[in-house]
């Protein structure tokens, strides 16, 4: 479904949380759907749930956001991310709504995008709410 999208930016500071902070410009944009179009950065530490797992992963920072993309809708976020360690070594998955500190910055664009709205309803294939994206009326 197309719609017309306006991009926000926004930087997070030191022990902000990156998923509350992305939470916060979904709540200011008055949009029904959003969408992580880039986010560069640092964390103090995440949790990611990796494929298959049931229970996510915590990791320990300084970490480097190397990836964050996803969809955030009224009620939750589906959102993947990718970082690395000191060392270079990269872990992803599902990024959990929790645990995710800001270390030195979060460098944030989204897309809102308006004439969209994002629902999720359960999907019998993945056994997972899944998104539903519908005309915003």
């Amino acid at each position: 479904m197309e719609s017309d999208g306006r991009f926000i930016a926004a930087r997070l500071g030191p022990g902000e949380d990156l998923v509350a902070g992305l939470r916060g410009l979904f709540a200011r944009s008055g949009a029904e759907a959003m969408a992580v179009v880039s986010c560069v950065g640092s964390l103090r530490a995440v949790r990611l749930r990796h494929a298959g797992a049931e229970a996510a992963t915590a990791h320990a920072g300084p970490l480097e956001i190397v990836s964050l993309v996803g969809t955030v809708d009224g009620r939750r976020q589906h959102l993947h991310m990718a970082v690395s360690d000191r060392e270079g070594r990269v872990a992803g998955g599902h990024l959990m709504a929790e645990g995710a500190e800001v270390f030195t910055t979060a460098e944030i664009v989204v897309v809102a995008l308006d004439g969209l709205r994002f629902d999720r309803a359960p999907c019998p294939a993945s056994g997972y709410d899944e998104l539903v994206v519908r005309r915003r009326g």
